[in-house]
Formats: structure tokens, sequence, C-alpha cells
């Protein structure tokens, strides 16, 4: 199987530092806007994630985003914690490797987040495309050290497969959640949230997932189950089979069950507010981005919809995947003590304020479905023929043989009535036209013909008959 795709970000969402930036620009190019108002829309915007009450009216939120001239999506993205400074360091099969390279930032529904083996949607290349985006997630190291394009990253140009089970044989990361530096948070504690998923999947429904507290040592393991159809399952009508096979669906993105699920229910709950969230994959040029004066909207909707007992995902046209492959996670989170432990991945790290994360397969077997179609026409008319055979005696030929001598047999009753019909028939030289004498009748212009039972006398060909 495929090695999941892993997305993590820090579960306190802006952190205090470009908080501060951010919020300095506001107060020097606004009148009136202070740096305790600056934190009161800072710690709101949060409620982008997590819709609920903010601190601030719809007016200054809407001047102060006017004022810095960001759209929301890269607000929001300058307020993030940055790859290069949560991602301490990365190993993969046991070697190291520099998280710059094999992370890249992507969009999850806690945020932006840092992916690996994530592909998903990459059109949006937030680590290259936008300069505004390039000088936060590039360092000064980086910009130094020139670009090996023959360097293998694991996980950045196609989906990785695992070689194996353990420990050694996954993914490790150190993880610098620096909670001391943060400013606001979607949950009520300091810590990082994985995200383990289907490396095509946006990673919201069925992600499965995981927190990572500062000073523990989180071990995800994972197991696989996959569904596999066979390709006679292709001939069956659509509306019958009830699932997709890859390139059945529009669109040049593989399609995604899951994806499709939560795209659908982003819409239903945003929609009716003539927006979406800023962490929504897909890319709306005629949709406008979510924003602080749409939280009201957005709990009202919510609200109406808990009332109603609206079913997003039966209202969905979303069909689910006839190959596709799942995965089960068990977590264990370990305190880490000051005991001499030395490796590779550890060594000259704080083990009191890093986490450290391994993930791997805990078996090197998978639980596999298959769909198969039970009985085709081939192996019905099989069937059919070897009960006829077993139960009477005969096969298919004999069957195909009946068919033929009742058909002859038919063609043959039918002939013989035909003949019979035209034996019936009178001789001509019985048959004489003739018409009434009587003038009462009434008039006709019909011909009656009459048989005479006895034969003519041979007469002279002068003679003639009277009508």
């Amino acid at each position: 199987m495929p090695n999941n795709g892993v997305s993590g970000n820090s579960a306190d969402g802006i952190a205090r530092k470009w908080n501060y930036k951010a919020a300095s620009d506001v107060t020097g190019l606004t009148n009136g806007f202070d740096i305790n108002m600056s934190n009161k829309l800072f710690s709101s915007l949060m409620k982008l994630i997590r819709p609920d009450k903010i601190e601030i009216d719809n007016a200054t939120a809407s001047s102060a985003l006017d004022t810095l001239g960001y759209s929301v999506e890269k607000l929001m993205f300058e307020l993030m914690h940055p790859c290069n400074l949560l991602l301490a360091r990365c190993a993969w099969l046991g070697q190291i490797y520099d998280c710059n390279k094999i992370f890249k930032t992507v969009k999850a529904n806690e945020g932006f987040c840092c992916g690996f083996n994530y592909h998903y949607d990459l059109t949006n290349n937030y680590n290259n495309d936008d300069s505004w985006l390039a000088n936060i997630t590039t360092t000064d190291e980086e910009n130094l050290q020139p670009d090996n394009s023959s360097e293998y990253l694991p996980g950045v140009d196609e989906i990785l497969r695992v070689p194996g089970t353990g420990r050694d044989i996954g993914l490790s990361v150190a993880l610098n959640i620096d909670g001391e530096n943060y400013k606001s948070s979607v949950r009520q504690f300091v810590g990082g949230t994985v995200l383990i998923h289907d490396p095509i999947d946006y990673p919201d429904v069925g992600a499965q997932t995981a927190t990572v507290i500062p000073g523990h040592v989180m071990v995800l393991t994972l197991s696989g189950t996959k569904i596999r159809s066979s390709n006679d399952i292709r001939n069956i009508p659509l509306r019958k089979r009830m699932c997709l096979f890859d390139g059945e669906s529009p669109g040049e993105r593989k399609y995604s069950y899951q994806t499709c699920i939560s795209e659908c229910i982003q819409q239903n709950i945003y929609g009716s507010c003539g927006c979406l969230p800023f962490f929504f994959p897909d890319e709306h040029p005629d949709t406008r981005t979510c924003y602080l004066t749409d939280v009201d909207c957005i709990l009202a909707r919510r609200r109406s919809l808990s009332r109603v007992q609206l079913s997003h995902i039966n209202d969905c046209k979303c069909l689910p995947q006839c190959n596709d492959e799942t995965f089960d996670v068990v977590g264990e989170s370990i305190r880490t003590d000051d005991i001499g432990y030395d490796s590779e991945l550890t060594h000259g790290l704080n083990a009191k304020n890093t986490s450290f994360l391994y993930v791997y397969f805990r078996d090197g077997t998978y639980l596999e479905y298959r769909k198969e179609t039970i009985l085709g026409w081939d192996s019905l008319l099989a069937s059919f023929g070897g009960i006829f055979g077993l139960c009477l005696g005969g096969s298919v030929l004999s069957f195909v043989e009946f068919l033929y001598y009742m058909t002859k047999e038919l063609l043959a009753v039918r002939g013989k009535k035909r003949a019979l019909r035209n034996d019936n028939l009178p001789p001509a030289s019985k048959l004489f036209v003739s018409r009434s004498t009587n003038n009462d009748l009434v008039k006709t212009e019909k011909c009656v013909f009459h048989v005479w039972t006895e034969q003519f006398p041979r007469q002279n060909p002068k003679s003639t008959f009277a009508s």
C-alpha cells in the first residue's frame, strides 16, 4: 500500500511575533486603532477556522483588512507558524532530510499546515508561486545553497510506498511547538495537530487526527484496508453499482469520495452566506473568501441546519470509489525523560521543549475487500446448462436442437394448413359469373359466383351464355 499523507500544524493558530508585526502595521496606518484593538482583531481571526462569537464589530474588522491591503488568505498565511520553524528535524526511513524540501505548505480543515506525501492539489505551491509567500517559507540558508535537482526528495514528486514495517521504516519528525510565542488558538491547549489521510484526499472528512504535546513522544502506528473492484463491474450501470472508477469523474484531478463530501458540506454551510472559507481546497474566482463580517451569517446558518436536521451527505452527489484505501491509526503519547538517550534525530535538541513524532506501519499485511460480479450473463447461461444437464441429462446443445426441431415442426404444420386451404377451393371449370334478372332486387355491380355441380357439355365455340 502507498504510505499515508501526513499534514501537521500547531494547535495555536497565530504566532505572537507575526501577530505583533501585523498589529503594528495596522496601528501605524489607522487612526484610533491601538494595540489592544489589534490583539482583539487577530484573536478573532481564529473564528474563521472555528466560527464563534467575535470580539470586534464588522466595521472595525473591514477597516483593518483594507488598511493592511491583504486578502484573507494572505493574512491567515502571514499569521501561521512557518514550517521552517515548526519542523526542527525530519527523517524518512532513518535518513535525515531537509524538512523545508520534503514538507510543503498546504491547506487543510485546520487552516494552513505542513504536509508530507501530500498529493491532493499541487497547483498552489505556496513555497514558490508568490513572492509574498516565499519571503516567509524560505530562509537565508536556503537562498545561499544551490538547488540540486538530482537530489532525491521523498514524497515530493510521487506518492511514497513503504518498503516495510517498524519504527525505523517510516517518518520521524522533531517539532518545535514553541507555545510561549503564540497569541491565539483554536483549542484550549498548546500542542500540534497531526492529520493522517490518503495522499490524494483533502485533509478533512475521513482524516485521522492526533495531538502532539511539547516534551512528549507521539507514536502513530498504521494499518491499511483496501477495496478493489474487478473490471467486470465497469459493465454494470452506474445506478446499480453505485461507485466510481478512476477516470469516470469529470475534472483532471483524481476523484476522491472524501474530498467530494468535504466540498459539498462546506458549500452547504458557507454557500448561503455568499462566501467560502480561506482553507477551502479549490479555487473559486467568482466566490469571495469568508471574513469576520460573515461569522454571524455562518453561525445562523449552522443553527438553522441543526433545527431542520438536514443531512448534507444525502444531498451531496458523491459516490464512493470502486478502488479505495483507508488507514486505521493507533496513537501513543509518552512523556520524554532526561535519561541520556541520543540519536541522529534527537541530537542537540531540548527534549523538554521539543515534540517527537513517529509514523509507521505496524504490520506488513493489510485487509482487502474485493468487489466482483457474482453472476454475469455468460455465467448464468453456463449455470442453466449445468443444472439442465445434471437434472435432465441434457446440455446446451440439446436445448438448441430442441429449438431447431420445434421451429421445423411449426413451419411444417403451417405449410400443411396452407395446402389444405387451397385444396378446398372448387376447380375453375365449375365456376361461372351471372347477374340477377330480378329487377325488384337492389341493384348491385358486384359479381356473384355460382358453382355448377355438373360438368358442362362441350359446346360450339360460337355459342354464348346469356347473363
